[in-house]
């Protein structure tokens, strides 16, 4: 007799009971396939990191450093998204410019109108739309409001659990 995990279904079976481990939710912790960019913020939260256009890029710096990040956010008066300062920005600048840019501003070395999304973008989208433009930090926007940042990081871990899933589903239809 086969061991109990390999046969088929009893008669007793409803066919409709599953265990928790056969579902998507048992597995990876979402529920459905096609993970968007809020189930990224709803698991590493909403908190934006910021700078302001007249900051100085040494606070700036000083500010990726004890924050352990690799971009902010540029914000204006207005609330409004104006720029990302990201370590590239600051690595390339110091190249050309030297030591002398720490007294800069930000708005003279940020990426201006940075490239964003919106919480129903899917993670695929928002993978291959970094990886054309090669860029590793995205601000996410709701209605002109910024509503966090997503970093390639997040995407590539979000995008394993996807394929995780699409992968155990391909393993359950050939097991029947």
């Amino acid at each position: 007799m086969a061991p109990t995990s390999y046969q088929g279904p009893l008669e007793s079976d409803d066919g409709v009971h599953h265990t928790h481990s056969q579902t998507q939710e048992g597995n990876f912790g979402v529920s459905a396939p096609g993970i968007l960019v809020e189930d990224i913020l709803r698991e590493k939260g909403n908190e934006v990191h910021s700078v302001a256009p007249h900051d100085q890029i040494k606070d700036a710096i000083g500010k990726l450093a004890r924050l352990r990040i690799g971009a902010l956010v540029v914000i204006n008066p207005a609330s409004e998204v104006v720029g990302i300062l990201s370590e590239r920005d600051v690595v390339n600048k110091l190249d050309t410019v030297g030591p002398d840019v720490l007294g800069h501003t930000v708005d003279s070395i940020m990426t201006p109108d940075p490239v964003t999304c919106t919480p129903d973008f899917k993670i695929g989208e928002v993978m291959r739309i970094m990886t054309k433009r090669r860029f590793r930090h995205m601000p996410v926007l709701d209605d002109g409001k910024v509503r966090g940042m997503i970093s390639i990081g997040d995407v590539i871990s979000h995008r394993l659990q996807e394929v995780e899933y699409e992968n155990l589903k391909i393993k359950q239809a050939m097991v029947g």
